[in-house]
């Protein structure tokens, strides 16, 4: 087994660039002033990295050494004016609707949330992720309920097209009663609904993406990300690279043309954390294409060292069964959000056979554990989660990404109770002063907390450990090449 000790370069890692990652920097990275511009245009017309969003501006007005006296106190807080919940994060009710109301969709018997995601479309396989947390959901309901209400959960499709997904937002504005959105997939998607959902001022939680901006509660308060930041992710990898095969590897790498592939290209491109790596080839590929097969032949071509995949969903099994039936073998480092084995990994399994013989399959930063991994078999919290898929679902963790579903209601359940505590009650307000005042774990996690201290510590997921794909008595399974390591705190937040 080819062994990685990311946990050597530790200190290299913060001192390289992690905490420019979140907090910016002169630098030509996605989290400083050169991220990528989303936008509703398709993916294929991305606009250049140069392009800083407008509404990206660095919380110059929100230090991160905001005294402790200005976090929300154990009073009611108001429900009209500028509302401080966190350390430097302040809702401006006056700024919203005049029909705004703090209790909408909670008024009734039922908490109702609201979703947009792909059901269809190249990246439908995470459309089981909604699906998920809506059995998450029944089971909370039926065993120990939200402030007595039922949750409900209103799920879209988008397609993950921008233009479907802020349809779909603004109907569930509009017409079906929600309280909050949670867990709405893709970068492009949650950066599109975004200027809707702060406008509107409903809460935008857990964005199932790890783009940098959402670490911004002193700009947008209503919005928080969920999984690991993917510049953290990328200097992840460089940092690895460097410490195992070398500080001039060559590296080829496969990038999806959205927001979301481009914030790895641009941290390979631009972070201290990679400099010095010789990078050979760079194919961008399209989201709505059928397939990477042209990409991956040039990739395979370069006969680099390493493969950076900065892609997702049905592209994870495709560049891995290319990988596979070439002569090519490097060493490959895969998107996080690749890592459901049942989803992309078991459909190409003789080709997880053949690189796992090279012990060459593709290795990923994981935060939390996989269900459907016989490592994790016999793991109290991955029977718990087996057990509400079959009762409330009738399905398994085969069956596709149905755990994570139960791991994200997991989350979002946990700062609704915290809300629900507060005085006042369940509210928009203090579900926002709930979410930027967490500190909680899990025992889905691989390890360490997850914590959110206004701009003191706006990401949410801050740990990971290096695994590689590959055979464990005739199953595929993660195995771990490093040790966990955990950021907690380091990255405070974009634009600080």
């Amino acid at each position: 087994m080819r062994t990685s000790r990311i946990q050597r370069s530790v200190a290299g890692i913060m001192a390289a660039g992690l905490i420019f990652a979140a907090c910016g920097s002169d630098d030509a990275t996605p989290a400083a002033n050169n991220a990528p511009a989303a936008t509703e245009a398709p993916a294929e017309e991305a606009p250049a990295a140069t392009d800083a969003p407008a509404d990206a501006a660095p919380a110059d007005d929100a230090p991160a050494d905001a005294p402790a006296d200005e976090a929300p106190a154990s009073a009611a807080l108001a429900l009209e004016g500028d509302v401080v919940v966190a350390a430097g994060t302040t809702l401006a009710l006056g700024d919203c609707p005049d029909d705004w109301n703090a209790t909408q969709g909670v008024e009734g018997d039922e908490i109702r949330i609201g979703q947009t995601l792909p059901q269809s479309g190249a990246l439908a396989a995470f459309g089981a992720i909604g699906e998920g947390m809506e059995m998450y959901f029944d089971f909370i309901n039926d065993t120990d309920p939200v402030a007595g209400k039922d949750l409900v959960l209103i799920m879209k499709d988008d397609g993950y097209e921008a233009g479907r997904a802020v349809a779909n937002i603004e109907e569930m504005l509009d017409s079906d009663d929600v309280f909050a959105l949670a867990h709405n997939i893709g970068t492009p998607i949650n950066y599109a609904i975004r200027p809707i959902t702060d406008e509107a001022c409903v809460p935008q939680l857990f964005n199932s993406s790890g783009f940098p901006f959402w670490g911004d509660p002193g700009n947008f308060p209503w919005t928080v990300g969920n999984i690991l930041n993917y510049v953290t992710e990328t200097e992840i990898w460089c940092t690895d690279i460097k410490a195992n095969i070398g500080e001039n590897a060559t590296v080829a790498a496969l990038i999806m043309n959205n927001d979301f592939g481009k914030t790895y290209q641009q941290t390979l491109n631009g972070s201290d954390a990679c400099a010095g790596l010789e990078i050979v080839s760079e194919q961008v590929h399209d989201p709505a294409g059928a397939d990477v097969t042209n990409e991956m032949t040039t990739l395979i071509a370069t006969g680099a060292d390493v493969f950076l995949v900065g892609t997702t969903s049905k592209f994870c099994s495709q560049s891995t069964a290319v990988l596979a039936a070439s002569e090519w073998r490097p060493t490959t480092y895969m998107s996080y959000t690749c890592n459901n084995l049942s989803s992309f990994f078991k459909p190409v399994r003789e080709a997880v056979v053949t690189l796992a013989a090279d012990n060459a399959g593709p290795i990923m930063a994981n935060s939390n554990k996989i269900c459907g991994d016989p490592v994790y078999a016999d793991d109290p919290a991955i029977m718990e989660t087996e057990r509400i898929l079959a009762e409330y679902g009738d399905v398994t963790c085969a069956d596709g990404s149905y755990s994570t579903g139960v791991l994200y209601g997991e989350f979002l359940v946990g700062v609704l109770r915290s809300a629900a505590e507060m005085e006042g009650g369940l509210n928009r307000v203090n579900l926002m002063s709930a979410v930027w005042n967490a500190n909680t774990t899990s025992d889905l996690l691989l390890g360490g907390t997850l914590q959110l201290d206004g701009v003191n510590d706006a990401y949410w997921t801050e740990s990971a450990q290096l695994q590689q794909v590959t055979i464990v008595d005739d199953a595929i399974a993660f195995v771990p090449t490093g040790d966990l390591v955990d950021f907690e705190g380091v990255g405070g937040a974009y634009g600080s």
